[in-house]
């Protein structure tokens, strides 16, 4: 899995060069350009050609990595020089709220004045940052804009993923993968909530800074191919019945303890994005029972989630605390 692609990072570097100059005319319609923030934890090889493809569109790259095996931490080094963007190691898996806020610390310390944050498996489609640039261009009152995201595409369907759309306008919360910010925001609203460790991260500071008055808008001319979880379809005679995540426990442990986290925070403010956390939880459970394997494992990681966000023991998961 973790062979080192030499052909291909040779391919893509060359590739990269030449591309990259293409886009900075565009680039300079931002003072100091775009920094791509993206984490990694246990890549493949495939994860390569994401790196590649995200570098020639933007001015800067900066990948974190939580705790990757040494195979893949490797090929990561040999990209890193070979396409040109600097390699953070954690180490270890110290959570998505610490990595996202590693990859701002280094993008506001290299002075760039923005940030596009990507998950490993995203990929990013021709024209992507131009669109993205030109869309903050037109958008009114620039500065009360808080995240701009695009359009996501299912990458192995090819459908749409519909984004939930706010009352007062923009849209309710925005994703990690494919969020677009000024590095100014975090000095105003602080970095991500790091004790979360995963789940909810993204929702949290979406709210965050539209409690604050910023908006959530979305770029319909820049597409991001997505993969949201390792989804299957339950069928009864050929009848399409519901589809589910199929999360690990782990996972689910980290939604249901941060769901009451979030409602603790946000409850009278966001009343009805809070009833629909649970409103949510109940279906993923319901699913879970019906279509999932290792359900009763999940199930009691999803109560230990519970009992902990009840507890306010927050961070990352152990079995063993009291």
């Amino acid at each position: 899995m973790y062979g080192a692609p030499w052909n291909r990072l040779d391919a893509e570097a060359d590739k990269c060069s030449t591309d990259w100059k293409e886009t900075v005319e565009i680039a300079n319609m931002v003072s100091n350009g775009v920094c791509a923030v993206i984490v990694t934890f246990h890549p493949d090889s495939d994860v390569l050609e994401n790196l590649s493809k995200v570098r020639q569109q933007v001015q800067g790259l900066v990948v974190v990595d939580n705790g990757s095996p040494q195979g893949a931490i490797q090929w990561l080094r040999s990209a890193s020089q070979q396409i040109g963007f600097e390699l953070i190691e954690n180490g270890e898996n110290l959570g998505i709220g610490a990595a996202l806020n590693t990859g701002v610390h280094w993008a506001e310390a290299s002075a760039f004045e923005w940030v596009i944050l990507f998950d490993q498996d995203s990929a990013v489609t021709e024209g992507f940052m131009e669109a993205m640039l030109r869309a903050f261009e037109n958008i009114s009152k620039k500065d009360r804009l808080g995240i701009l995201v695009p359009r996501y595409v299912d990458k192995r369907s090819g459908i749409p993923l519909p984004q939930d759309a706010a009352k007062s306008g923009g849209l309710e919360t925005a994703m990690t993968s494919g969020s677009l910010m000024r590095v100014s925001l975090f000095r105003e609203h602080g970095l991500f909530e790091e004790e979360l460790f995963i789940d909810s991260v993204d929702s949290e500071y979406s709210l965050r800074l539209r409690y604050s008055g910023h908006r959530i808008e979305e770029c319909d001319d820049a597409i991001l191919l997505h993969s949201p979880g390792q989804p299957t379809v339950l069928r009864l005679w050929g009848v399409r019945l519901f589809q589910t995540s199929n999360y690990s426990p782990v996972r689910r442990y980290y939604q249901d303890r941060n769901r009451i986290w979030m409602t603790r925070k946000y409850w009278k403010k966001f009343p009805k994005f809070c009833l629909r956390l649970y409103r949510d939880s109940l279906k993923d459970h319901v699913k879970t029972l019906l279509g999932e394997d290792q359900k009763w494992n999940k199930s009691y990681c999803a109560g230990l989630g519970i009992l902990d966000g009840l507890r306010g023991h927050m961070g990352k998961f152990d079995r063993s605390r009291d």
